[in-house]
């Protein structure tokens, strides 16, 4: 995970469904946040041909879906 410059809080993995800086989420006043996937560290873990097969199996210690943080 990480956090992009303008303050957004970046959750890679699960196709980036989950992430706040994917271009899908709104902030507090309902503006849509615009998508951070140019400067995110991990855009690789949100693509579709990436992530279906290789998610399950991280073991980037920094991710919070790896499977070295699942065993902690």
């Amino acid at each position: 995970m990480g956090i992009d410059i303008t303050g957004i809080e970046l959750t890679p993995g699960n196709c980036g469904i989950d992430c706040l800086g994917n271009g899908e989420h709104k902030d507090e006043y309902e503006n849509i946040i615009e998508h951070c996937c140019d400067e995110c560290d991990y855009l690789m873990c949100c693509l579709p041909e990436h992530c279906e097969s290789e998610c399950a199996k991280c073991s980037t210690y920094d991710c919070s879906r790896s499977i070295i943080q699942k065993k902690h």
